[in-house]
């Protein structure tokens, strides 16, 4: 770490550890786009077959930087919420369904945008797993147009029902359009979501001790890993009203640069103004002691430095076995949200063992936030 102050924005901090090549080839686009930058840690005898060479630039030009790194990645960056968002709710005319409509009507009220219901449905013959509750009106013999006017039916029904709360009060009053449509849902969600061009997806979990996670929650799970959308996560017994007024978070942070895209953006879809951030860091074993101690530094000063408004506690929580622990640090930090970036080589598929990550997921009836690098 340079030894400027931590208020010079000529502090030289690590963009990213390559081999040597692609060091490079970063080192190259970065000047390419006016970013001065050094490499450090190079074997300068055998300079090709240096390992773990750090990229550093100064501070000041990390958000430029971090726009040349994403630039290389084929899917477009998310958009920060705007006025207009769309909010797309998957449904199963369930409890869990009203308590997503209750966050997601909520959000979209606060942006002046409006919400999209999808419900999904699956002729039993070709399902390969529990969509949202399309078992609740099938009957032996039923076909495909049969199926679908039952499922027009009970979408109808649930938008008189959600018509009626909005007239008492129990729901934000915005504009919702609906959409019913046949196969695998997690694969409508997707398509749905890219369609509408949502800015957020908010879809409802079992929770911790109901049979049916196995169904529901695993559509969650799998649109969570596949998704380039921010994701909210409400669980069964979630309390909502918590929801309306975040004061303590969890973000889970791989300690690098990219995180801090996600954390803007969060910062976009919540007031964070007095806000606790528990940040829980989740490393590779192969992280060098000396580099973590780094990052964390750089992490905790720059979230300091750029969003004065929030208080950030860096926290080690142990994330294996059973998730005694972190549930048990949950309580104890009355924990209102749980926010993961979310990039498929990132915590899902790459630093958590897939089941790990899920479990997290459902480990609590505390809502998740998934927010795309």
């Amino acid at each position: 770490m340079s030894s400027h102050s931590n208020n010079d924005p000529n502090r030289l901090i690590t963009l990213a550890i390559h081999t040597y090549d692609r060091a490079v080839i970063l080192k190259s686009r970065l000047e390419q786009a006016g970013v001065t930058s050094v490499l450090h840690n190079v074997n300068l005898s055998e300079p090709v077959v240096s390992a773990g060479v750090r990229v550093r630039i100064r501070e000041k030009d990390l958000p430029q930087a971090l726009a040349v790194v994403e630039s290389e990645d084929i899917a477009p960056a998310p958009s920060t919420p705007s006025k207009g968002m769309k909010v797309l709710i998957p449904v199963d005319f369930s409890d869990y369904s009203i308590k997503s409509c209750i966050v997601g009507f909520e959000y979209a009220r606060r942006y002046s945008g409006s919400v999209v219901l999808l419900h999904a449905y699956m002729n039993a013959e070709r399902r390969l797993a529990l969509p949202f509750g399309s078992d609740r009106y099938k009957r032996a013999g039923d076909d495909d147009s049969t199926l679908r006017s039952r499922a027009l039916l009970a979408m109808k029904d649930f938008r008189s029902k959600l018509e009626k709360m909005i007239v008492d009060g129990m729901l934000a009053n915005v504009s919702f359009e609906t959409a019913v449509r046949e196969g695998v849902a997690e694969h409508c969600v997707l398509t749905c979501a890219d369609e509408v061009k949502a800015q957020m997806i908010v879809m409802g979990t079992a929770g911790t001790s109901q049979r049916e996670r196995a169904a529901l929650g695993s559509v969650t799970a799998e649109v969570l890993d596949a998704c380039r959308f921010p994701i909210m996560a409400i669980p069964k017994n979630a309390e909502v009203d918590r929801l309306a007024s975040v004061k303590n978070v969890v973000f889970f942070s791989n300690l690098i640069p990219n995180d801090l895209l996600s954390f803007d953006l969060f910062s976009h879809l919540l007031s964070v103004k007095g806000m606790k951030v528990n940040i829980v860091p989740v490393l590779e074993k192969r992280a060098g002691t000396k580099y973590t101690q780094e990052a964390k530094d750089q992490l905790m000063n720059y979230c300091s430095e750029h969003y004065p408004q929030c208080h950030f506690q860096l926290t080690e929580v142990p994330l294996e076995g059973n998730l005694d622990a972190f549930q048990k640090f949950t309580e104890e930090k009355n924990i209102d949200l749980i926010v993961i970036p979310n990039k498929k080589t990132n915590i899902f598929a790459r630093l958590f063992n897939p089941s790990i990550a899920h479990r997290v997921l459902f480990s609590s009836d505390i809502p998740l936030l998934a927010v795309p690098v």
